[in-house]
């Protein structure tokens, strides 16, 4: 199971955003060509710890506790981590954890020193199982920390379940030296509603959210240029330094943007380039160790990312930029090569499928559904029809998203939006009316 942070779809070549030709992941790619992508699948709460927390747990935010960051989950919540080992499985967890909880259900873990924190790009401390100073790139240190373990620490008597869960490409989007040059001379281009007029979109959920717009709305030149790296906290990621500030005098507004949206689309794009080529390096892995016919390999991301669209970063609200998940999963003897999956699905779901996969009765308690059917090319007939998510910070939003129509309430404002995702895509016209 592998897991990034922040990785949209639209940063997947495999899913053909307008970053195809430039976000190439060819390795996370290797997953849809040799198994099923997936291309309606959400979070039910799209912010770092409440998505993981779901993940884990099969269970919505709102039953697991997990509402907010730094929110610890409630006893006795049930873990597809715990179910596995209980049931002959060895199990590790490598990476991010970002929950204040004790990671349980696993034999060997390496995760931050700080449960809820995010950690360094470079030179990362690691604590659980073993206390581990790593030196270099997290993806590459992560990786090689999680091989080591498969190689020369698990129980080989037992089969094994391999959480690997990458710091990229969240913010400061950090890349090792070898790509800090990737495309230093290019344009990439810009998504069609980059430069959208949030005041006359009729949405109020977009129009609340201003504090997160690529190119900003700051008085002072010199604080305009990087709106997309900060917030009402301050920097992001205190570890990067200082970052140049762009000469922005005398710039328009569109100017502004389409300055910071190349600096900034080009930072996340060299973090997703190290960011595959270690999903490659575990790929390869497996392929050398005879391992890859006989092991289920799942690739997402804990939720969406805004990439410039409607002229936002960042994620939370409950538009599918944010809300939508990239999900691929290779399982050679069960999923057919370059398949896809319409389904609607949920973070509350992968739980249950590995779960299913390995033969492990799934507990009452968890509130998803196993992909399973899916992945063996059956969509049954009961399958649900709308998901439901509820974002507790601010502003707190909840509604429902169906197979064309979406209904967001936001209470603070007493709004409501009522979208049609198919003559709508881009989510910007309110039908409430």
């Amino acid at each position: 199971f592998i897991m990034s942070d922040d990785h949209t779809r639209e940063g997947i070549s495999a899913y053909g955003s307008w970053l195809k030709d430039y976000c190439k992941t060819p390795n996370i790619d290797r997953l849809a060509k040799e198994g099923m992508r997936f291309n309606n699948t959400f979070c039910n709460n799209s912010i770092c710890a409440p998505s993981r927390a779901s993940i884990l747990t099969g269970q919505y935010s709102h039953t697991n506790g997990v509402t907010q960051f730094k929110r610890s989950l409630r006893p006795g919540v049930p873990m597809f981590s715990k179910e596995l080992q209980k049931n002959g499985y060895t199990t590790a967890l490598v990476g991010k954890w970002h929950i204040p909880n004790e990671p349980e259900g696993f034999d060997y873990h390496v995760r931050i020193h700080r449960l809820w924190a995010q950690g360094s790009y470079f030179n990362p401390e690691r604590i659980g199982t073993e206390h581990l100073k790593l030196k270099g790139y997290s993806a590459d240190v992560f990786t090689n920390v999680a091989m080591d373990w498969r190689d020369k620490k698990r129980d080989t008597s037992k089969p094994f379940a391999l959480c690997l869960h990458y710091k990229s490409v969240h913010s400061s989007f950090e890349c090792p030296k070898r790509y800090d040059d990737l495309y230093a001379g290019d344009t990439i281009p810009e998504p069609s509603n980059l430069y959208v007029n949030l005041d006359t979109c009729g949405q109020p959920l977009k129009q609340a959210y201003p504090t997160r717009l690529v190119g900003g709305k700051f008085d002072s030149p010199d604080a305009q240029y990087q709106r997309y790296i900060k917030d009402e906290h301050g920097w992001y990621g205190g570890e990067v330094g200082s970052l140049d500030p762009l000469d922005v005098t005398g710039m328009s507004r569109k100017e502004m943007t389409q300055l910071s949206y190349q600096h900034f689309i080009k930072r996340y794009i060299r973090s997703v380039r190290a960011l595959d080529e270690n999903v490659g390096r575990v790929l390869d892995y497996l392929d050398k160790h005879d391992l890859a016919e006989n092991t289920i390999v799942i690739y997402t991301g804990d939720q969406g990312y805004w990439l410039g669209q409607n002229g936002f970063y960042d994620k939370r609200l409950m538009y599918d930029t944010s809300m939508a998940m990239p999900l691929l999963i290779r399982y050679p003897k069960v999923v057919a090569p370059m398949t896809q999956s319409d389904a609607l699905c949920m973070n509350i779901d992968f739980a249950e499928t590995m779960l299913e996969a390995a033969g492990v009765d799934i507990p009452e308690a968890m509130q998803g559904q196993s992909l399973m059917p899916l992945l063996k090319g059956e969509k049954p007939a009961d399958w649900r029809k709308e998901v439901f998510y509820a974002y507790w910070a601010n502003p707190p939003h909840y509604g429902i998203r169906g197979e064309q129509y979406k209904l967001i309430h936001v209470p603070k404002f007493k709004s409501w939006e009522l979208l049609d995702l198919k003559t709508d895509p881009d989510e910007m016209q309110n039908l409430i009316n």
